[in-house]
């Protein structure tokens, strides 16, 4: 999120502002923002991060080289201090009032904060998520510090980039050969999201990897290699000028186009599109850096450049607010006048820390802190951090680790019969022994299914495990419907004639398309294949549980479980995140699937 372009000195020339870079962070970081608000809003908005990513790369390549060719060479410790005072301040007020505030309205989740502000600290937020294998839990429950991941790439960056330049502009010193060098790098980051972002898996590793998404920000150092921004003429000729404009308003409806019609389980967009994408990006940042162009004035408007300049603010505060502004709301019956409390915060929060957090120790320093009374601005910032630092230390010593836990780490992330059944024995329930229950047909020895889910399936298998002994279940967190594809080819395929029972539980946790549905299915063969529909607050409720309805009329050995209307008006099934199931709503649904498969 770099804005270094603002008029600063070097050897006696002021390096020229472009406005046009301050528009472009705009539109990025709108995007963002949207996405965040309600996805289904800018589907793709997502990529705004990757605008980011493509300028950052562009910008700070510019200014070491233009620093290179003016002195001779680089001075490192001048410039990771410039990134020091311009990032971290921010970041670090973000923090502490994060965990303050987790500490008051969201103790819950204190422990979970915690080890993300600590993550967040030493800028391997990114590391950390691949670490922990965010997934379904991340995605419902509460992680007002998730986006900081593309922060810790930058700074990543940022430490690492200048040494590398520094050392090929010593050793291999022509530009040609140093910028093939680092297209090739690029083309290495490209092949392994390429390599390891298989087909319906998951793709957070690639997503998150310092290492798949470098390839984006090499695109913005290659570019200013080709294109330095202040060795450009400022009247070039017109046929040139023409030609520079037709590429950028290219670029930019292109841009515009992929934030409303791009989704972010694309699996092309892990096979090459991401480095597409920011190649189209470069189109817009050669425009908008050349001074002559419209391109550079469109978007160089003075609302533009207001939001460009405070976006790396609205960038860290945006999310944050969204997540705890959201976390009183059951997701996806979210009142529209609540995004207005979103946008509003967001801007004010964004405001107060460009002018008193990120301006001050930009210019200042440490001399942002005072004790003198005639510095008044500097002397309540001063009392201020005090009084957050020293809750925030006791948060990070873990003096209220006992409200909370770390839901990720104490609850079950999966359930599988395989190692169930290795592991426990199982005992008739105690009213089958010497007497005959009323309910001597809930336990069910002559059936043997196959049950394969996300979440809650593991919220159902032990129940359903003491119902149906026999039965085999494979029930994780976080899976998607094309995950389970893999899945069966890998342990399910004998589960394929007429007297095979298969329960599919899936869809919970993200859309997917017919094709995806009638691959699974058709994995089974003849089997006897059940759907279990799924009641999600999300914008693809509607849209997986057609799918499965549709496969249903469609297939003559497929079945429809419709968990949707059996849960209809029973809140009480569900946990506060009306998705997750309580002991009714476990009962409930192995009812409604047993009532379809059971044998008498």
């Amino acid at each position: 999120m770099e804005k270094e372009y603002k008029r600063t000195k070097t050897r006696g020339k002021r390096l020229r502002y472009m406005p046009g870079l301050d528009g472009l962070r705009a539109i990025a970081v709108i995007g963002i923002i949207i996405y965040h608000l309600n996805k289904q809003w800018l589907t793709g908005g997502f990529l705004g991060v990757d605008t980011f990513f493509v300028i950052s790369g562009y910008l700070i390549t510019s200014l070491l080289l233009k620093e290179y060719e003016e002195t001779g060479i680089i001075n490192l410790k001048n410039f990771w201090l410039r990134r020091l005072k311009r990032l971290v301040p921010a970041v670090l007020a973000l923090l502490l009032v994060v965990g303050i505030a987790t500490l008051l309205f969201k103790s819950e989740d204190i422990v979970r904060v915690k080890h993300d502000i600590i993550a967040a600290i030493f800028y391997v937020s990114n590391w950390w998520y691949i670490a922990k294998d965010v997934n379904y839990f991340e995605q419902f429950s509460f992680m007002p510090l998730k986006h900081l991941w593309s922060l810790a790439i930058e700074e990543q960056f940022y430490l690492f980039f200048p040494v590398v330049l520094i050392t090929l502009l010593l050793t291999i010193k022509k530009y040609r050969n140093i910028t093939l060098i680092f297209w090739i790098i690029s083309l290495l980051s490209l092949m392994l999201m390429i390599v390891i972002s298989q087909p319906h898996l998951n793709h957070s590793r690639v997503y998150f990897g310092t290492d798949t998404r470098l390839q984006t920000l090499l695109l913005g150092v290659i570019l200013a290699f080709l294109w330095p921004p202040f060795k450009l003429k400022a009247e070039p000729p017109k046929v040139l000028q023409r030609a520079i404009d037709g590429v950028g308003f290219i670029g930019l409806a292109f841009l515009i186009l992929l934030f409303f019609t791009v989704q972010d389980e694309s699996d092309w967009i892990y096979d090459g599109g991401f480095y597409i994408i920011s190649t189209m990006t470069l189109l817009i940042i050669a425009s908008v850096v050349h001074p002559s162009t419209l391109v550079s004035k469109l978007l160089g408007n003075p609302l533009f450049v207001y939001i460009g300049k405070r976006s790396y603010s609205l960038y860290l505060w945006h999310f944050p607010i969204i997540s705890f502004v959201h976390s009183h709301f059951i997701a996806g019956q979210i009142p529209f006048y609540v995004y207005i409390v979103d946008i509003i915060l967001t801007v004010l929060c964004a405001e107060a820390s460009y002018r008193y957090i990120e301006t001050p120790f930009r210019k200042e320093g440490l001399k942002a802190f005072t004790l003198k009374r005639k510095y008044k601005t500097a002397l309540i910032r001063t009392i201020a951090i005090v009084i957050c630092i020293i809750p925030f230390a006791f948060i990070m010593g873990g003096a209220f680790d006992g409200l909370g836990k770390d839901k990720i780490d104490q609850k079950s992330n999966s359930f599988n019969t395989d190692l169930e059944d290795k592991y426990l024995i199982r005992m008739i329930p105690i009213d089958k022994i010497g007497q005959k229950s009323n309910r001597d047909t809930d336990v069910y020895t002559d059936i043997s299914p196959l049950l394969i889910g996300d979440s809650v399936m593991v919220d159902i298998g032990e129940n359903f495990k003491d119902r149906v002994p026999k039965a085999k279940i494979d029930g994780k967190v976080g899976r998607n419907l094309y995950q389970a594809i893999p899945l069966v080819e890998a342990n399910y395929k004998q589960y394929n004639k007429k007297s095979d029972q298969v329960i599919l539980e899936l869809g919970t946790n993200g859309d997917f398309n017919k094709k995806q549905l009638d691959d699974l299915i058709n994995k089974f063969g003849d089997a006897q294949v059940y759907l279990v529909n799924t009641r999600v607050p999300r914008g693809y409720e509607d849209h997986v549980n057609k799918l499965m309805a549709d496969a249903a009329n469609e297939k003559s050995n497929v079945t429809l479980i419709d968990w949707y209307k059996r849960s209809e008006g029973h809140t009480e099934y569900f946990a506060p995140d009306d998705i997750h199931l309580e002991h009714s709503g476990v009962e409930a649904l192995t009812d409604e699937i047993l009532s379809k498969i059971k044998k008498k």
